[in-house]
């Protein structure tokens, strides 16, 4: 795979779990609370999450030398942001949902997917390269 279409690979991995990231963190800010969409919105975020690992975990793609550690890096610290979002995901009620959602903290994901942005010639504003267009 070339550095460009790893680039846009990556980006097509990527940028849905942080859309959905994105759409989470404004229905959880939302006032007053929803923790009907609070939930379905974190479930979605845990779904996203884990199709992200699991292609940037495939060993079928074959990713440039120069970020293949870092991908398995990457999909590895994930595994908290899958966690964090299930145990939020599972909650029954305001209190119990909120505690979860502040108590997952995320991994060193985003140094690694920055470390990985660079590698590749990648915007760095995260908002911005996932755009739809």
């Amino acid at each position: 795979m070339t550095k460009a279409e790893a680039g846009k690979f990556y980006l097509a991995t990527i940028c849905p779990s942080n859309i959905l990231a994105d759409k989470a963190s404004t229905v959880v800010q939302a006032e007053p609370f929803n923790l009907k969409a609070a939930k379905s919105a974190t479930a979605a975020l845990r779904d996203g999450y884990r199709k992200a690992i699991e292609t940037l975990s495939d060993e079928k793609v074959l990713w440039p030398e120069n970020v293949k550690a870092d991908v398995a890096a990457l999909a590895e610290s994930m595994y908290g942001d899958l966690s964090g979002t299930e145990a939020a995901a599972n909650q029954v009620n305001d209190e119990g949902f909120l505690t979860a959602w502040n108590d997952w903290a995320s991994g060193p994901a985003k140094p690694t997917a920055q470390k990985i942005r660079l590698k590749l010639g990648l915007s760095s504003d995260t908002d911005a390269s996932c755009k739809t267009k």
